[in-house]
């Protein structure tokens, strides 16, 4: 379970940084039939992930931390974390959010995400940094 919660991250983590802006790489890790719950309560397929994404100006880096992963079955996981950006020139962390994936094994044995949902966190002063006790 280890090996799978490493590379859950690894791809999850892609959809962080300047990877999310490569047609290539979000076709691969994101199903066909991939939905999300926006923070703001919207539902959006793949092909409107994809056009969010590469046209996404925002360089703030998405931070991420405290993973756990639940195995579903054996080719289906569910990859729990909690994330925020900081803004670049102020330092001052933001969009702290609880973020729920689910991962499938596809065909060809790679892992695909069908799900994701991201709830904001309105934290004090965003200080709290653990999600420890707020699932």
């Amino acid at each position: 379970m280890q090996e799978t919660l490493a590379q859950l991250i690894q791809f999850e983590s892609q959809l962080h940084h300047s990877e999310r802006r490569n047609h290539k790489i979000l076709d691969q890790r994101l199903h066909p039939e991939f939905k999300e719950i926006t923070k703001s309560g919207r539902i959006i397929k793949k092909s409107q992930m994809l056009e969010a994404l590469l046209n996404d100006l925002n360089t703030d880096m998405i931070h991420a931390q405290d993973f756990e992963l639940q195995q579903l079955s054996a080719h289906s996981a569910l990859l729990t974390y909690l994330s925020y950006q900081v803004d670049t020139n102020t330092q001052v962390k933001y969009n702290s959010a609880l973020r729920a994936s689910i991962w499938v094994m596809n065909d060809q044995q790679v892992w695909q995400m069908i799900f994701h949902q991201g709830t904001l966190l309105h934290l004090s002063a965003e200080s709290d940094s653990s999600i420890h006790g707020k699932i």
